[in-house]
């Protein structure tokens, strides 16, 4: 008899312990399925929150590409369900982290596909990111391709020939004047808000400096 009501009571014990195990499940799983997509690199989950691809940096909506990057996020995520690795925080306090869809790393595939850039945050995958920006650069795609990238840039109007640059090492912004040593060499990165500038005064209110290397 004892031994009958010890069993009974392993027996309650384990079938409470497996419900609650298939609750709390059920409910990550159901808060891993992503709603929304904002742009690019950032998608949003059930309880609201945001969460960025860690080690892709896409373009900022309104530039150039990031109408393309945020199709193909959506693509790949919206709808579905997502594991999140290797999370930290951003300076705005959102979740970033290693995407899978399967064995599929999402953060891998914009950077493959050309439609985000290694922002080198530290994680186990980086050498494998990196990999997948340089076939993306080698083949030209998305942002690298003619999409973004003008060898020859034109500019809007005959008076507008002030180059915005940014420098890929440090984001520094500066400008390019006609007569500046490198001048004929600045390929504009649309994808990064590089453009063309009427005047040393806009380009000066957008943020951007004489480059050094100008001749005065």
């Amino acid at each position: 008899m004892k031994y009958q009501r010890r069993l009974t009571i392993l027996l309650v014990i384990l079938l409470a312990s497996l419900l609650l195990n298939g609750y709390f499940g059920y409910q990550y799983w159901n808060q891993s399925k992503v709603t929304n997509v904002h742009d690019g690199d950032t998608f949003t989950l059930p309880d609201g929150q945001r969460v960025r691809l860690l080690g892709a940096d896409a373009p900022e909506l309104e530039k150039c590409g990031s109408q393309e990057a945020k199709t193909l996020l959506e693509n790949l995520v919206l709808g579905k369900h997502v594991r999140i690795t290797e999370e930290k925080r951003d300076t705005y306090g959102r979740r970033m982290g290693l995407v899978w869809i399967g064995t599929t790393l999402i953060n891998e595939v914009l950077l493959k596909e050309g439609f985000a850039r290694p922002d080198y945050t530290p994680n186990t995958q980086s050498e494998r990111l990196k990999a997948a920006y340089h076939v993306a650069t080698a083949n030209k795609r998305g942002i690298h391709s003619t999409l973004c990238k003008h060898s020859t840039p034109v500019p809007s109007s005959p008076q507008c020939v002030i180059k915005g640059n940014i420098d890929k090492s440090s984001y520094d912004k500066l400008y390019h004047l006609p007569t500046c040593r490198h001048y004929d060499y600045i390929v504009l990165d649309e994808d990064m808000g590089e453009q063309f500038f009427c005047s040393e005064k806009e380009a000066s209110s957008a943020g951007f400096r004489l480059a050094p290397d100008c001749l005065r």
